[in-house]
């Protein structure tokens, strides 16, 4: 079998990606995908495997096309129409919890709540509704 991106030959002991449309990703081009260094040849992460079997080889190849004009896309149905939700933001710290506690007293917990923003944000595709962070 071969990769659909890349033209790769997979073996048959590698680890691979496998579309909703029935289409092989080796895991270098799911690495250039994700933008990470967490496939490798016989070990692919099961939320990579997940989130590819939820996209089409269409939107796939659309996206590394985009990637290359700089365009924001669906990583699941490979459309431009996308919106922003808003800053992505971290959950309850524990640790500014405890941190508050000991500063200010039992009003302190609060701080745990405070979220801290990241650099990523949260999108909709207005074509298949499915929501992504970039």
């Amino acid at each position: 079998m071969k990769c659909f991106v890349c033209g790769n030959k997979i073996g048959l002991l590698d680890d691979k990606g496998f579309t909703r449309d029935h289409q092989f990703i080796c895991y270098k081009d799911i690495n250039k995908l994700f933008n990470t260094d967490k496939a490798h040849k016989h070990i692919v992460p099961a939320d990579f495997k997940k989130e590819i079997n939820q996209m089409t080889s269409t939107a796939i190849l659309e996206s590394f096309s985009q990637r290359t004009n700089g365009k924001l896309f669906c990583p699941y149905c490979g459309s431009g129409n996308v919106q922003p939700l808003g800053q992505h933001h971290k959950n309850f710290s524990a640790g500014k919890a405890i941190g508050g506690v000991v500063l200010t007293g039992g009003v302190g917990a609060v701080a745990g709540f405070l979220g801290k923003n990241t650099k990523q944000t949260d999108f909709v595709c207005m074509n298949c509704g499915k929501q992504f962070e970039k």
